[in-house]
């Protein structure tokens, strides 16, 4: 559509020096408005991104909720039909499971509850913000056919090779790290276009405590990594398809360690560019990672009817 094609958000390769600015002293602008926000309506140059976000949001939400509380944690009718009043039912997300943390340090699943409530949170702040106009979740595909097919794509595993994110707390982590990389990107990517004096301090919030939980899951899974150097060999790969499929400049980077210039050891936890800020992403660039492709389509991988909202195409790379 000519409105999703002309719609390119966001300083690709980093947070602008504005977006870090306000992204600083977003959490503390958020709280302060809370309660206003809430109560008001933002404005129309900005919906269309928070309806991008909020379909994120029900990405991260399902699967954080589901894996660390159980499949009853599933977001419930209210929180993912269309519109604050309206009848338009959401369509649930199906195959989730939850994971078994037991075989595993014991501050896995509190830290990933925490974030996982976090983030259900965030999905009612934005849907707070949009009010009528929130899009109504469609179908999200979290089976292990689905990340298998991701997994297969970025050469992390062999093509004929099955991976199952709920069989271990390691699967978990690298299916997540994914779900957030993309997340924090496209939050990042928003950023510059939004004007609503209170939505975009909150995104700001948002953004940055996203990125916060990607670093947190990255952390995780290179202390794993110390038992299992494998680890680190998926992510790479798979932040290297994610960097490829959604086309140029540098939207990712892989987890195992680098040599500095001093020739020092130096790890990769932060999703950063050169200048030290967060890498974003367009919209458009999230849907080839989430449709799983470099071309211009409409559906795919984890959402195999789309999207709702004003942006529903992936771009052309």
């Amino acid at each position: 559509m000519e409105r999703d094609r002309d719609f390119v958000l966001g300083t690709v390769g980093g947070f602008n020096r504005r977006v870090a600015f306000v992204a600083l002293f977003g959490g503390a602008l958020a709280t302060i408005s809370a309660a206003t926000a809430r109560a008001d309506v933002v404005s129309s140059v900005d919906t269309i991104p928070l309806q991008f976000a909020l379909n994120l949001q029900y990405l991260t939400t399902n699967y954080l909720q589901v894996v660390t509380y159980g499949n009853k944690s599933l977001l419930a009718p209210q929180d993912i039909k269309g519109g604050e009043l309206s009848d338009k039912p959401g369509i649930a997300a199906t195959g989730l499971q939850v994971v078994d943390f037991s075989t595993t340090d014991r501050t896995l699943r509190p830290r990933l509850r925490e974030m996982a409530d976090e983030h259900k949170n965030r999905l009612s702040l934005i849907r707070s913000f949009l009010r009528g106009d929130a899009p109504a979740q469609k179908a999200i595909d979290y089976s292990p056919g689905t990340f298998s097919t991701m997994f297969r794509l970025s050469g992390a595993i062999a093509p004929d090779a099955a991976f199952d994110p709920y069989a271990a707390p390691a699967n978990c982590l690298l299916a997540l790290e994914t779900l957030l990389s993309v997340t924090a990107s496209v939050y990042a990517g928003i950023l510059p276009s939004m004007t609503d004096e209170i939505a975009t301090p909150a995104m700001s919030s948002m953004a940055a405590a996203t990125a916060t939980d990607l670093v947190t899951v990255r952390s995780m899974l290179s202390g794993l990594a110390v038992d299992d150097p494998a680890l680190l060999t998926v992510i790479d790969r798979l932040a290297a398809w994610r960097d490829r499929i959604d086309g140029t400049p540098t939207t990712d980077v892989g987890l195992s360690p680098v040599t500095d210039p001093s020739g020092q050891t130096a790890t990769r936890l932060t999703f950063t560019d050169a200048d030290g800020l967060l890498l974003s992403r367009t919209p458009q660039q999230a849907l080839n990672v989430l449709f799983m492709t470099a071309a211009s389509v409409a559906q795919g991988g984890f959402f195999p009817t789309g999207i709702n909202g004003a942006i529903v195409s992936s771009a052309a790379n």
